[in-house]
Order: C-alpha cells, then sequence, then structure tokens
C-alpha cells in the first residue's frame, strides 16, 4: 500500500494541477471571444510550475523551490481571481491583486534561505492566497446576491475560493499558534498533509466549476439570442404582413381603373374611322400597356395568394397524365406520354398552376403555336414533365437569375410580363418536393421533376 506522505499527496497535487491546465487551456481554445479563459489557463499553468517547484525542495536551489514557487502560486492565483472577475463583466482588478502578489511574496523571497523562517514563510503565503481567494468569491457574490439561494456554478466556484481561504487561514493559525522546531516543509506532517490534499480536490472542484461556468454563459447566450430571434422574426412577420396587405390593397384598386382604360379604349376604336391609323396605333399602345399593368397586378396578387397557401399545402392523390391532357388540350398543344395514369401527392389547385404557367411561357415565346409540345415520361421514382418551345432561348447569362422574382431576361423585354411565372413555377414545385431547370439542348426546355406517389 502506498504511504500517503507529504511527497506522495505532492505528486498526486501536481497531476491533478497538470491535468487542469489542460483542461482549461482546452477551454480558452474553444471559447477564445470569452474573456476569462485566457486568465484561467494561465493561471493554472503557473500554479503548476509553482507546486512543481515546491516538490523540488531540497533538490533545486532554495531560491527556485521556495521564492519563485511561492510567487508562481500567488500570481496563479491572482489570474485565476482576475480571470473570474472579467468573466462575470467587472475589471479585472490587477492592481489590487499585484500588490497582494508583491506584499505577501517579498517576505518569503527575503527569508527564502533562513530554514527557521519556514513558519514565516507558511503564514505570509497562506494569508496572500486567502485574501486572492476571498476577493474573488466577493466578486461572484456582488454578482449575483439575488440568486445566493439557485444552487449553480457560480455558486460552487464561490463555495470553494471561500473554502480554500478559510483552510489557508487555518494553516496560517496554526503555524503561527504552534511553531515547530522543523525546518523542512516535507516533514511538517498533518497540517501540511491536510493542505496539500485540499489542494488536490480544490484544483479538481476549480477546474470543472469554471468549465460549467462557460457552459451556462454559453447557454444564457444563446437563450439572449434565441429571444432576438424571436423578436426580429415577429417584428419581420408584421412588417412583411402589412406589406401584403398594402400590395393585396393597392393591386385590387388597380384593377378598376385599368378595367376603364380598356373599356373606354374599345369603346373609342369602336367609334374610330377606319383612315385614322395613327388613333389606332394610340390606342393599341393603350391596350399593350394595361394589359402589361394588369399582368403585373394579377401576378402580385398570384404571388400572395401562393405564399398564404405555402405553409399548409393541400396533399393529395393526383394523375398527372390527366392534368396534362387537359392542359395540353386548353393551349392547343401537342402531348407526348405513354397515357397510363401516373399518381403523385399534390395539391389539386397548385400543380396544374406550375404547368399552366410553363405553358404560357412557351405559347408566348415559341416562333410558331405548333413549336411547343408537352411531354411526359415515368422513371423509377419520378415523372419528369418537359414543356419545349422553338423560341429565341434564354442568354446563358440570364439562366442564373431566370427564378427569381420580378426578374425578366433581356430577350422577353417586349413581351407582356411581370417577371413572377417562372418563380411561382420554382415554388410550386419546391412545395411539392420536386425540381425544375431549364434544358436549351433541343429548344428551349423546362423540364419538372416530381416524386411519384408512394404505394
Amino acid at each position: 500500500m502506498i504511504e500517503l506522505d507529504t511527497r506522495t499527496l505532492l505528486a498526486v497535487l501536481c497531476m491533478a494541477l497538470a491535468l487542469s491546465s489542460l483542461a482549461l487551456a482546452l477551454l480558452y481554445r474553444l471559447h477564445r471571444n470569452l474573456p476569462g479563459p485566457r486568465d484561467w489557463a494561465i493561471g493554472m499553468v503557473a500554479i503548476s510550475f509553482g507546486i512543481g517547484l515546491v516538490g523540488g525542495r531540497n533538490l533545486i536551489p532554495p531560491f527556485w523551490s521556495i521564492a519563485v514557487a511561492n510567487a508562481l502560486i500567488l500570481v496563479g492565483l491572482a489570474f485565476l481571481v482576475a480571470g473570474t472577475r472579467r468573466f462575470l463583466g467587472h475589471s479585472s482588478g490587477w492592481p489590487l491583486l499585484a500588490s497582494i502578489v508583491v506584499t505577501f511574496s517579498l517576505p518569503i523571497a527575503y527569508y527564502h534561505n533562513v530554514p527557521e523562517a519556514l513558519g514565516l514563510r507558511i503564514i505570509s503565503g497562506s494569508i496572500g492566497m486567502a485574501l486572492l481567494v476571498f476577493i474573488g468569491s466577493w466578486g461572484i457574490v456582488r454578482t449575483y446576491r439575488s440568486h445566493l439561494l439557485s444552487v449553480s456554478a457560480h455558486q460552487a466556484v464561490a463555495v470553494l475560493l471561500v473554502l480554500h481561504g478559510i483552510i489557508s487561514l487555518a494553516r496560517a493559525a496554526d503555524s503561527f499558534f504552534q511553531p515547530d522546531s522543523t525546518t523542512d516543509l516535507m516533514a511538517l506532517g498533518l497540517s501540511t498533509n491536510i493542505f496539500f490534499a485540499w489542494g488536490s480536490l480544490f484544483v479538481f472542484g476549480i477546474t470543472v466549476g469554471l468549465a460549467v461556468m462557460v457552459t451556462e454563459r454559453l447557454r444564457d447566450m444563446l437563450e439572449d439570442r434565441l429571444i432576438k430571434e424571436n423578436v426580429a422574426r415577429r417584428a419581420a412577420e408584421a412588417t412583411l404582413q402589412e406589406q401584403r396587405n398594402f400590395l393585396t390593397m393597392v393591386s385590387h384598386e388597380f384593377r378598376t381603373p385599368l378595367g376603364i382604360m380598356a373599356a373606354s379604349a374599345d369603346l373609342i376604336a369602336c367609334n374610330l374611322p377606319a383612315s385614322d391609323k395613327e388613333s389606332f396605333e394610340e390606342l393599341d399602345r393603350i391596350h399593350r400597356a394595361s394589359r402589361r399593368l394588369s399582368n403585373l397586378v394579377e401576378g402580385c396578387l398570384a404571388d400572395d395568394w401562393l405564399e398564404s397557401v405555402s405553409q399548409s399545402r393541400r396533399s393529395g392523390e393526383l394523375d398527372v397524365s390527366s392534368v396534362l391532357a387537359e392542359l395540353a388540350t386548353e393551349y392547343n398543344v401537342s402531348l407526348h406520354g405513354e397515357g397510363k395514369p401516373i399518381r403523385v401527392d399534390a395539391d389539386p389547385y397548385l400543380l396544374p398552376i406550375a404547368f399552366s404557367a410553363l405553358l404560357d411561357n412557351a405559347c408566348k415565346y415559341a416562333h410558331t403555336p405548333e413549336g411547343v409540345t408537352l411531354s411526359y415520361l415515368q422513371q423509377e421514382k419520378t415523372v419528369e414533365v418537359t414543356v419545349c418551345d422553338d423560341g429565341p432561348g434564354i442568354d446563358p447569362a440570364d439562366v442564373p437569375r431566370l427564378f427569381e422574382k420580378f426578374y425578366r431576361a433581356r430577350r422577353t423585354q417586349h413581351k407582356p410580363g411581370a417577371g413572377l411565372g417562372l418563380h411561382l413555377v420554382q415554388r410550386i414545385v419546391a412545395l411539392h418536393e420536386g425540381s425544375v431547370w431549364l434544358d436549351q439542348t433541343h429548344g428551349t426546355a423546362f423540364c419538372v421533376s416530381l416524386p411519384l406517389l408512394k404505394s
């Protein structure tokens, strides 16, 4: 059985400090943006070196094993306290901490080579440690005084610091009231063994406590971020709803004057003599402008309606071949397909709108009505629908923005439209977990792929 003498306990403390230094260094590496972890890592490393030098007592010069060792321990504790204060949002307090380190390190350095001054050195170092940890615990208590009864890592760290301070003062009192003739630290016996044993527990507890403090801080930051995100989301939703209401109101208000304009132009055309070609041209310009504005209004209303239903589309069994056959008859275009039922899970109102919009575009830009074809092909798990025309095609520079809202390709500027058709197609297809793309290998073809209904 290993005898738990002073050197054994000191070795255990050294190993605990080494592991704690590694853990706090990793904590700092993971959270460089947080104030505190860097100071904790530096402090624990300094204490580790200090205790390591203490372990070399009688093996290395007294200046290093006594003066430098105790100074490093006090400096390390000061870094732990400064890091904790910075983590809590306070100033580091280095002027006060540094004065304590210097004040209680000087007697140790002055008497480092006087064996009979061992008790004085213990008293000086213990009081210095007690003052440092009491400052650290007071910073925590002052910050969380309204939550002292709750259980958290902050309270646990404060309790550990207070206990360390009390034990350090008890050690100083023991050395003061019971002076020992022993001049060797390793032979002091019970009081030193208890202090080193407590040191191992303190190092382990303070490391875990600081790590949990970081976790609690990250949790609080995440909660604050979620609250702010929810507030921003609600504000955005309210603004978007106001925009939709305004757009709907304006769109509806535009319909009446546009209808009056079209009707008035028709009435004027009926009363014009056939020889007044200039007036007929102006009336034709009025008709084209009113149709273009009407298309814009209808597109805006359709997009607003799609936005309202997109969150909960209807779901049902739909025969794609039947829908396409009806659309081919309506648009008077040729249909190519197997003719057998092809069933998908779709909204019976939305999906035909997407195919209709593609056919509208094809008929609008095709050179001849016969140049528009509609085809479909069942794959293993999908059905692919293709709408093709023999029009001028789309400039490759316009392809990346083809499905953007209100975007119109340069070759289509002379045609009526609002740049909403393909945008609506893409959104409807996406609602059905499908995809749409442009293929200009042979003519201009828009292809839609939809998953088949699962049996």
